[in-house]
This record gives structure tokens, sequence and C-alpha cells, in this order.
């Protein structure tokens, strides 16, 4: 985190058709489809170049679902509704059916090689088979993509650069204020642009436990909010096992669960020894088949009582397992398993295997229309920031092929914005807009003035971690949100910068669209609210004076 002056000053004022925020497959496929446009772009990175998620593999392969044939269309229609739990956005689902295929050849145009999965499996929560790509080489990938941007004359990029606020007078995108990191200090820069699109990605890093790189922290929802943007499903956020021991962020092959024995706590505790053999083997039988928590599953049994051990204090569970889960010959064990050994050194059987619920994926985002336009008029979000396809499950292989699609519908329309003259715009003027945004308070207590920024999201990341996880109630999230509160009514800029600031927003966001959903369904599930409410509702957010408010929608399916 960034200290930072009290008083924003720009330093340089840029100028381009489109600015682009996020280096990751939605970002960099936004700049190709800009460039094919022929219009102008800069993309901006928290990082280096091919960041984020995208090129943060956790295991040999990523996938990418599209549509089959004509009979397809429907089935897949089918399964992504049928997950989705009346959550889904009906227009962003019809066009990615109609698009997702063509979407594959952008892949070669950002630096990726992908082929046709050879198998006939269907993707996680899918009921039926259809053409799955993938790609892999993400360091091969990372330097194509650098070096494709390098030979793009149409757009200018900046690394070590973070979004601060978009400006949107009128509900229309005007421009954007970022900072950038210099030998000097930090730049502040104002681009003045027709269209932003937001390539930020997901949430999962405000976990402590997560299985993405640490900057994919929200900031960039919190941002969209500001500029008078909505969000909607953010409390759909997929929680994967991973290892913490022996090897901590390594994703855990949920197939494994089929040959595992027992389940202790971190007291060496039995925490099935309810159960009768016949019943366990169930229960990990049908949580074999699937990655992420769903409520939707008889085998949440499994994820709530460890996450019920761990609010205890169990650091993580430990699983112990059959010899037989070494001698089945089955491709998807072998690969997995081999790679686990051969790559990450991990021996299911030798080794003391320790789980806990990860972040991954947040199903919900920015809300946005079926071009990924949000309620601003010239902000755009793709990829994982916006709420896209998903519900409240998420389908596996639809992420990737969901930046690819709305990276070409969000260009398309951005470039109709283009066509206006850009309004102009007092610098000294945003500068002051930027100090009413962030807040300087009177008084600050004495244990908070030796806090660091790192300490901050260290406290943010506990909390979030053991309240709004797989296991949530309205206490504990009320103590999760006291913390967020507390750490922004005493927030200095100055002391802490801007990025942990909106940080603390999404935050904020995310806590309270889970105190509002007052049932279970899908990724959200709450001991106080256990069932499925037959009113199927989406909570949308938005800032009215500063405030989070949450309004419900009646769900269009």
């Amino acid at each position: 985190m960034n200290m930072m002056k009290t008083q924003f000053q720009i330093q340089t004022v840029i100028e381009t058709d489109i600015l682009i925020v996020g280096s990751g497959i939605a970002g960099l496929s936004a700049v190709k489809q800009a460039s094919e446009q022929h219009l102008r772009s800069v993309l901006i990175t928290k990082n280096k170049i091919a960041g984020g998620a995208s090129f943060f593999p956790l295991k040999a392969t990523l996938g990418i679902q599209v549509t089959g044939d004509e009979e397809d269309k429907v089935r897949f229609h089918e399964d992504i509704t049928r997950v989705g739990k009346g959550m889904n956005n009906p227009d962003v689902v019809e066009n990615y059916l109609n698009e997702s295929k063509q979407g594959i050849e952008l892949l070669e145009g950002i630096g990726f090689q992908p082929w046709l999965r050879q198998d006939n499996r269907p993707a996680c929560f899918a009921k039926y088979p259809r053409p799955i790509y993938l790609i892999s080489e993400w360091a091969n990938a990372a330097k194509k993509a650098r070096e494709i941007l390098d030979h793009n004359a149409l757009n200018r990029y900046y690394e070590q650069a973070t979004l601060v606020k978009i400006i949107a007078p009128n509900n229309r995108v005007a421009g954007a204020v970022f900072q950038q990191e210099t030998a000097d200090g930090v730049e502040f820069i104002f681009c003045r642009c027709h269209a932003v699109i937001l390539a930020t990605g997901g949430i999962a890093s405000l976990y402590k436990n997560n299985l993405y790189p640490n900057d994919i922290v929200g900031s960039a929802h919190a941002i969209a909010l500001d500029a008078g943007a909505c969000a909607i499903n953010m409390e759909f956020i997929q929680f994967i096992p991973a290892f913490l021991a022996p090897k901590r962020k390594v994703l855990f092959g949920e197939h494994t669960l089929k040959y595992c024995t027992a389940v202790y706590d971190s007291n060496d505790q039995p925490l099935f020894s309810d159960m009768s053999e016949q019943a366990f083997r169930a229960m990990m039988d049908e949580r074999s088949d699937y990655a992420p928590f769903s409520v939707d599953f008889a085998a949440k049994r499994f994820d709530l009582t460890v996450m019920q051990a761990i609010q205890r204090g169990s650091n993580g569970v430990r699983l112990t397992f059959s010899p037989a889960l070494y001698q089945d010959q089955s491709e998807f064990y072998r690969v997995y398993l081999d790679w686990l050994k051969q790559k990450i050194g991990v021996d299911l059987l030798q080794d003391r295997a320790v789980i806990e619920p990860f972040a991954h994926s947040c199903n919900g985002g920015i809300e946005i229309d079926g071009n990924s336009e949000s309620a601003v008029n010239g902000l755009f979000a793709i990829g994982e920031v916006s709420a896209c396809i998903e519900g409240a499950n998420r389908l596996g292989g639809n992420s990737v092929g969901g930046s690819l699609v709305f990276a070409t519908r969000a260009v398309r329309r951005a470039k109709q914005y283009c066509q206006i003259a850009l309004s102009p715009l007092d610098v000294n003027e945003i500068e002051a807009e930027l100090i009413k945004t962030f807040p300087q308070p009177l008084k600050q207590e004495d244990e908070e003035k030796n806090l660091t920024a790192s300490d901050i999201f260290s406290q943010v990341r506990e909390t979030l971690a053991l309240n709004a996880n797989v296991y949530r109630n309205q206490q504990g999230l009320q103590q999760a949100l006291g913390v967020i509160e507390h750490h922004l009514r005493h927030y200095r800029v100055s002391q802490y910068g801007v990025e942990l600031y909106w940080s603390l927003r999404c935050a904020e966001m995310l806590l309270q669209a889970m105190l509002a959903r007052q049932e279970s369904r899908g990724a959200h599930f709450r001991s106080d609210y256990p069932y499925e409410s037959a009113n199927v509702e989406k909570l949308q957010l938005r800032l009215q004076r500063g405030k989070i408010k949450v309004t419900r929608l009646k769900s269009a399916f």
C-alpha cells in the first residue's frame, strides 16, 4: 500500500479513446479488440503485464467451455440457469451462448495456443458435456502478450499503476485518475477518455486464504460504485478446498475425496465419527464430484463441518487416504496426482494433508447489460469484476469465455462513444473532487496511529476468512462489518493510501450483501437461515450519499 500526500496533485494529463484497467485475459482481449476497431487505448496494470488470476495457474491447464451445436445451445442454457438458481442475467447468458465459440479465436491474438480437449467429461456442475478448449504455458503466453503490446502502435501501457477514481460527470465517463509508482515516488495521471473498461478481476484476496494473487482485492468494484455503477450477486463467492500443508495455496483435487478415509481437526479429533461408514462414503463420493462449495448438495455437510471446526480454532482439517487412491489408473486421477507429486512434491499417502476452504471466484460484481456496460454511460466491466454469466453457482469453464465474449462486446459499444467529442475538464476541479472523495477524520485513536496498511489488511483478511466464509450467520457477519466500519471511520488516506480505502469499501459491500440475503442459496449459506426462500430476488448495491444501499430485485428467471 502506498503512502500518499494529503493533497492530490495531477502531474500529467494524457488522452486516449479507451482506458483499460487490468492486464489479465479480459484486459488484453479488450486491447486487442480496440486495435481491431482502430481505437487508441491505454492499459494500466497494478503489477507487470499479463497478471491477475488469468496468469496465476493452480493446475496444468485452464478450460473454456463453449456452445456446441444448436441442440447444445438449449442444454447449455439449461445448465447455466439450473445452477444459477434464478440469479443469472438473461441477456448476458444469451450473448454468451451465441458467441462463446467465436471468442476462442481471441486467445491466439493475446499469446495463448488453445486446443480442444478430447474427453467428453462435463464441466463442474454441468449436466451435459460440450466442447471445452484448454490453455496452458502461462509464462510463454505472458511473454508473447508483452511482445504483442510492444508492437501495438495504438496502445500505450503503464505498469505499477493503480486506478484512483473514475470521473463521470452527469453519469457519463469523461476520464479517470490513476497513480503510478516511479523512482521518485507516486505520480498522479489524469487520463481523458471516451470510455473506461474495468478488467480488474474479483475479490478473493480480501480473504486470508485465497487462490489468487495478493492484489486482487476488489478496489475497482468500489470505485465503480463511487462513479454511479451498481453491483449485484456479491454474496455468491466460490470457496474451494486447498492445501494449508504440506504446501500452502495449492489446489486440492476434490476427486481424491472418493478415497478419503477420515477427517480430523488440528487436535486429531475425528469430525465425522457420528456417521456410519456407509453414510460417510456416500457423502465423500458426492463431494468428490465438484470443487466449489454449494448448498445444493447433501454433501454440503462436509464443508460446513470443516468450517465450524475452523471457527472453533482448528487450523484446517487433516485428511487420510486409502492406498487405492494411487491404484486408480484413470486419466483424471493420474494427471492430478502426477502433477501434485512431480511439480509440487506432495504425496497424499506419505505427507500430512491439511486443507481449508480458500476463496476463489466471485460470481457477482458490477451489474452490466448485454454489452457489458454498467449503469454509467461509457463505463464497462468485463471478466470477474462483472456480474457476468454466473448466478448463485458457477459452471466450470465459463470464466475465460465470458472475458473473451464481453471484451468484444464492450469495445464495440465503446466505439460509439468515441464518435462524440470529449468535454473540457478543469484539472483543479478534479483534484478538489479527489480530496472530497477520501475521508480525513478529525481525530485518530492512539492505537490507530501505529497501524500500517498491512496491519489493517491482515485484520480484514482474518475476519472475512472466519466470518464471511462457507459458514455464515448474522452474528459473525455483523462482527466482521464492525471491523470494516471501524477502519473506515478512522481512515487517513495520507497514511494508508487509496487502494486500501477502496478495498475496505468493497469488503463493506460484500458483507452488506451477505447480511441482506436471509436464506441459503447456491454458494451462500446462512446457518440462521438454512433454507432456500421461495422469493427469488437479486440484491443490487449502490452508493447513495456515501452509504451502501441494498435494493431487492425480482429475478427475471
